[in-house]
């Protein structure tokens, strides 16, 4: 039996979209210790069907996460290789990707909240480059990560509204402007 996983064209197959969704719901709504079974049960699929989509339980969550920074990445490629791309741009791009997949992310982050850290890590660069941080101060940047990782944490458990991701926005700019001041990297 061929494993398919999580793919573009996989998902734009309107089946396997719907078959990989009753997967997820399905393990999300059992407990931590759940077999393949009774996910394949409470999904209405049978269970070759779910080692199709995953190899085990336990991947089911890191799968889409995969997935989910795979895209992203291919997404800030696109602003990065922008060369006077602002930061706001980069920070507005990834809300609205956020949004656009938004059931994913709400089902992702039921579970656990790292992939937003993944996905800061991934623009760590621009951001650092944007503060003008010196890498020695690379446990004030972990701070200020962890800031921007509690913001967009709380919009998400707002149900990701787009009229509060302008104020994210802003707050975000924000903390990046007083970043270095605040924390004490400038007296």
């Amino acid at each position: 039996m061929k494993r398919v996983g999580i793919t573009e064209k996989r998902l734009a197959d309107r089946r396997f979209r719907r078959t990989e969704e009753a997967i997820l719901r399905a393990f999300f709504a059992t407990s931590g210790d759940t077999g393949i079974v009774e996910i394949a049960k409470k999904a209405g699929v049978a269970r070759s069907t779910v080692y199709i989509h995953h190899r085990a339980v336990k991947e089911i969550v890191p799968d889409y996460e995969k997935y989910v920074l795979k895209k992203y990445r291919k997404m800030v490629r696109g602003i990065l290789v922008v060369k006077n791309s602002k930061l706001e741009t980069v920070f507005v791009r990834t809300l609205i990707f956020m949004i656009a997949n938004k059931r994913i992310f709400t089902m992702i982050l039921s579970n656990n909240n790292t992939i937003i850290e993944k996905m800061i890590n991934e623009i760590s660069v621009k951001i650092a480059s944007s503060m003008r941080m010196p890498k020695s101060q690379e446990n004030v940047f972990k701070i200020y990560r962890s800031e921007i990782i509690v913001l967009i944490d709380d919009w998400c458990r707002k149900d990701f509204e787009y009229k509060e991701m302008n104020k994210l926005v802003e707050n975000i700019i924000y903390l990046t402007n007083t970043a270095r001041i605040r924390l004490g990297v400038l007296k």
